[in-house]
């Protein structure tokens, strides 16, 4: 945890707030906190800003949130289309999603995914919330992205992805598509990305993608594990979008 966050309904009179369980233990023994010591701290779906250790106990850490510090919190409008893995690689995965600052992620069933995935607790709503969390921790992000999810591919792309809203920029991962995204010219805006299983989507799932705007792309000659291929391709379509952004 590289940041103390914090729920608005937690902070109370004079911005104080208690900390118990995880997020005390890490103050105390992984920062190493005294009384005094300031902390990079934000508010979920709020402001960035810092919290002064007022007091602590073996159980609790009591602290202030500065609120005259507060600067605000990047928005986060990239949305990521995700077939649902195995529950462990998914637990990750909202982290690293969190983490790389996606606003809305989309699960779904795709043919290559396991019917026993469906029934894994990593779909539950409290599971999610929680590795969700340690992902903005760890970036320093307040965003906290919103889930979906769809248990069937078909209907979710013809009867639900135009009624999304979804950025017009759409990718869809696919290690054998012509375009590499060394070939795209990059835009400043916002974009959709979705990735299929390890095994990839079918050709009948990549067709259907593209119908609704997504374009086929790869970032190399070697297929990549789930977790490989969202940072390397979120990476490089961010890097695209800064150079877009300042180009004149």
């Amino acid at each position: 945890m590289n940041f103390l966050l914090l729920a608005r309904d937690e902070i109370g009179i004079e911005g104080r707030a208690t900390l118990r369980g995880r997020r005390a233990e890490h103050v105390r023994q992984v920062l190493r906190g005294t009384v005094g010591q300031t902390l990079r701290a934000g508010v979920i779906d709020g402001p960035i800003t810092r919290a002064t250790i007022l007091s602590m106990t073996d159980e609790e850490v009591q602290v202030a949130v500065d609120p005259t510090g507060a600067t605000v919190a990047s928005s986060a409008a990239d949305v990521l289309l995700l077939a649902v893995p195995r529950p462990k690689v998914l637990l990750r995965l909202y982290e690293h999603a969190a983490a790389l600052g996606f606003g809305h992620i989309v699960l779904f069933r795709s043919w290559r995914v396991e019917k026993s995935h469906l029934q894994s607790t990593a779909l539950q709503a409290h599971v999610q919330r929680e590795h969700l969390l340690l992902g903005l921790e760890q970036a320093g992000r307040t965003r906290l992205p919103t889930v979906r999810f769809f248990p069937l591919f078909k209907p979710m792309v013809e009867d639900h992805l135009d009624a999304m809203q979804l950025p017009s920029e759409r990718f869809c991962a696919h290690p054998t598509a012509s375009n590499g995204t060394r070939d795209l010219a990059g835009s400043a805006g916002a974009f959709t990305l979705a990735i299929g299983p390890d095994g990839g989507f079918l050709p009948y799932e990549v067709e259907a993608l593209a119908a609704h705007g997504f374009l086929p792309i790869s970032c190399g000659p070697h297929p990549l594990r789930t977790e490989t291929a969202l940072a390397v391709l979120t990476g490089q379509l961010a890097l695209l979008r800064e150079r877009a952004s300042v180009t004149p």
